[in-house]
């Protein structure tokens, strides 16, 4: 088993805690820092990693801001001319850019995890926040070394590691992540007209839609800035979607156009754990809203050994109960269904 290297983490918001309570539990000697003292306190608190020392780290970790991040990158191969540099920001190829230009490029590996929460900060810091999620690897001109070395960190957070392009991935991510951002926070503000009784009627479909509007704001200027091109390019493609069904003469017909493609394309996002997309069956349940229903139904689930790929629950304010959708194997869901039946729970549909 290859021996870790010293490690020293920049930054101490909820990517560069993650990696540091992740590695650390994995018997990995991990130091961070960050220019907040308050922030770089609570990360060293929590068990993200310790003061650094006198001597040179062997890694060094960038999980600062996107905006700083190429700065922070070049800075480090400077202050530890034998250090392998890698940053984890979600726009790759302005910071590979920035990392040619010192002339050690070999010491530098562009990389993305693709992971986070709506919630920012240290004490949001999770050390499995990265297993089985995507850890994308853009290699540019780093050496064989640093490469190895940063599949390391890969392998001990038991990420599923993806090596592409930095302009490819910045492409990518654009559809994938920084445009949904956008198009879910758009659907949001709309909601802006309405009054509370009339936002009181959203479903989950509304909520689904908008979850990741509730992310925290401050980093998307950053990433927006520095992705424009792929940003707008995929904007665009929205918009274009959008008024194509605005415009036309049959509008019933242009939506079924729109949602059928959707659908199409739905089905290319891989299921769980990043594993081949599964097809699952809803199992819909009535639950009294009231203390350890919801655990009981969870149990009774169990008891009958069928596992839950997914969950939803759909609870409007002013209701006694909520639907709780189970999402199970279709050759389980009948079963299921007269298992729940037989312990009193109302099966809603199926």
């Amino acid at each position: 088993m290859a021996s870790t290297p010293a490690t020293h983490i920049i930054g101490a918001g909820l990517m560069g805690a993650s990696i540091g309570i992740g590695l650390g539990s994995e018997g990995w000697h991990v130091t961070i820092s960050d220019a907040d003292a308050e922030a770089e306190s609570l990360a060293r608190n929590i068990g993200a990693g310790g003061a650094p020392g006198r001597g040179e780290p062997a890694l060094v970790i960038v999980a600062t801001p996107p905006g700083v991040t190429a700065q922070v990158v070049v800075e480090a191969l400077d202050t530890w001319p034998q250090a392998i540099v890698v940053d984890v920001a979600s726009v790759k190829a302005p910071i590979a850019d920035a990392a040619e230009r010192t002339g050690q490029a070999h010491r530098y590996v562009g990389s993305h995890p693709m992971a986070g929460r709506e919630t920012s900060g240290a004490m949001a810091a999770q050390g499995d926040l990265f297993r089985a999620r995507p850890w994308v690897l853009c290699a540019g001109q780093a050496s064989a070394r640093a490469v190895a070395t940063v599949k390391q960190v890969a392998d001990a957070l038991q990420c599923d590691l993806i090596e592409m392009d930095a302009r490819a991935h910045d492409r990518a991510v654009a559809r994938v992540s920084h445009a949904p951002q956008a198009a879910a926070s758009a659907v949001a503000a709309a909601l802006a007209p309405l009054g509370a009784d009339d936002v009181a009627l959203a479903g989950q479909g509304l909520r689904d839609v908008t979850r990741i509007a509730a992310s925290q704001p401050q980093m998307w200027a950053d990433i927006a800035r520095l992705n424009r091109s792929a940003l707008v390019e995929t904007i665009d493609h929205i918009v274009d979607e959008l008024n194509a069904v605005r415009v036309a003469d049959d509008i019933g017909a242009a939506m079924t156009g729109l949602i059928d493609k959707g659908r199409q394309e739905v089905a290319r996002i891989p299921g769980k754990h990043g594993g081949a997309k599964r097809h699952w069956e809803a199992v819909t349940v009535i639950v009294p809203d009231e203390p350890g229903r919801l655990v009981r139904l969870l149990s009774d689930v169990a008891a009958v050994s069928v596992n839950v790929e997914d969950i939803a629950i759909e609870h409007s304010p002013r209701q006694p109960v909520g639907l709780t959708t189970l999402w199970v194997l279709p050759q389980h869901a009948a079963g299921l269904v007269a298992a729940l039946e037989h312990d009193g729970w109302t099966v809603a549909g199926a």
